[in-house]
């Protein structure tokens, strides 16, 4: 990370404990000091991770050769024949539904 980011972070950080009124105190055994080493060592590469990959660009032609199905055939998804008969029920009503009102329930 660059030095402007970093003196960035500390301040942002200085702030919220300050806005929270935390006291520093140095009353964490060698252990724990480790454990909050590596949870913050953790948390700065995904952060860093997150970063690279969001000025990543990535456009069809990067799935085009990857990821394609093998049989296609297998895939079609047969319709389901309740689904159909109501969906030909809704379509040949002779209802007008151009004033149909819908209600939302205010919780």
């Amino acid at each position: 990370m660059s030095n402007y980011q970093q003196e960035l972070m500390d301040i942002m950080v200085k702030k919220v404990l300050s806005k929270h009124n935390v006291k520093p105190v140095s009353d964490l055994s060698d252990e724990e000091k480790e454990k909050v080493k590596k949870v913050v060592g953790e948390i700065q590469s995904e952060v860093e991770k997150f970063l690279e990959n969001q000025n990543k660009s990535v456009s069809e032609e990067d799935f085009k050769h990857n990821n394609t199905p093998q049989n296609l055939e297998e895939e079609v998804v047969q319709p389901n024949p309740v689904i159909e008969e109501s969906l030909k029920k809704i379509t040949k009503s002779n209802n007008d539904l151009s004033k149909v009102k819908t209600f939302f329930n205010k919780h």
